[in-house]
């Protein structure tokens, strides 16, 4: 075994008995693969992922109205592209929970999902980093008060996998929202298609750790360590 697998190995075994130890203190048996009484649960992490979708849609749509006068304009491209990117991982998300809730014997009938815009939301670049902010941090949330309540293992796990990445979307927007990061000089006034790449990189993984085929951080062909010992 290398020494990259043995330490996705050390990673994955740490993970997992941290995930088994946390399930087994709450009382929950934690001990079957899959449970059908935890598609409830998937079926309301699926309706927050729907939402999450539908929101940045309408975000989305509210940035590529934005006038000349808003103050964020020369920012609008890199905006929209971490939207985009962030809305593609939910959509990845929503697939493998309704992946799941069908293994499960369960249905996916909950609907497309509605966008969440408050009825005096004021149209503006701002407005739309701070909308979705609001979301990811709800998203967050959800997922750590679900993960508490399910039965499976499995299932347990990818809501781990799935929240973990919410949380980092929430920390990327919440530093934007509140200034605390400034784009490159290099995307000011680029269009979104143009910062794909660029998007991509502030959260790289649509799962925290690999789940069913799909990569997480712990993929070290992907995401191998950087090296500190330059």
């Amino acid at each position: 075994m290398t020494d990259a697998l043995s330490r996705r190995a050390a990673l994955r075994t740490a993970a997992g008995l941290g995930l088994t130890a946390g399930l087994l203190t709450r009382g929950s048996p934690a001990h079957a693969r899959f449970a059908p009484t935890d598609v409830d649960a998937l079926k309301a992490l699926l309706i927050v992922e729907r939402n999450a979708i539908k929101t940045y849609q309408a975000g989305i749509a509210v940035l590529a109205a934005a006038p000349s006068t808003d103050p964020l304009l020369r920012f609008r491209g890199i905006i929209q592209a971490i939207a985009q990117h962030f809305m593609a991982q939910h959509s990845d998300h929503a697939a493998k929970l309704a992946l799941f809730i069908t293994r499960q014997g369960g249905a996916d009938d909950v609907g497309d999902g509605t966008a969440q815009i408050p009825a005096d939301f004021v149209p503006g670049i701002q407005n739309v980093i701070d909308l979705a902010t609001n979301a990811e941090k709800a998203a967050a949330i959800a997922y750590t008060d679900t993960q508490k309540t399910l039965n499976a293992t499995d299932n347990a796990e990818l809501a781990a996998a799935i929240g973990a990445v919410e949380s980092q979307h929430f920390v990327v927007l919440n530093l934007a929202a509140r200034g605390f990061v400034t784009p490159a000089a290099s995307t000011v006034n680029q269009p979104a298609d143009a910062l794909a790449s660029v998007a991509a990189r502030f959260v790289p993984t649509s799962f925290a750790i690999t789940i069913d085929g799909s990569p997480g951080l712990d993929d070290e062909t992907l995401l191998p360590p950087y090296d500190v010992t330059k």
